[in-house]
This record gives C-alpha cells, structure tokens and sequence, in this order.
C-alpha cells in the first residue's frame, strides 16, 4: 500500500461499506460512522483485519 490509498472494508456483510484513506505506517483515516470526526486507526486491529477487503488508488 502506498500513502493515499484508499482501503475498502466490509462492515455489514454485504461488499465494501466503509472506506478510508491509507496514510502510511499501518495507519489509515476514516469517519466511523456520520456525524463522527475522522480519526486515526491501526490496519493491524483485529477488529479492522477482520473486514478489510483491499486498497488501491483509483485516481
């Protein structure tokens, strides 16, 4: 993964519903839910590991 990626997750079961922005270092952004302020995570949560799907830059 390169900084600026973008990484797919699945959280409800059904395909990609949450999308962040991979910053480097394991670390990616993202707003959990609506309404919430964007944060910093770790890939290597095991919560996060579980629903990852992939990244890629599309743009």
């Amino acid at each position: 993964m390169q900084k600026g990626d973008l990484v797919f997750f699945n959280t409800s079961g059904g395909g990609v519903s949450h999308v962040g922005v991979y910053m480097g270092g394991g670390i990616f952004i993202h707003a959990p839910k609506t309404g919430d302020s964007v944060r910093k995570d770790e890939l290597e949560n095991v919560y996060w590991k579980k629903v990852f799907i992939g990244a890629g830059n599309y743009f």
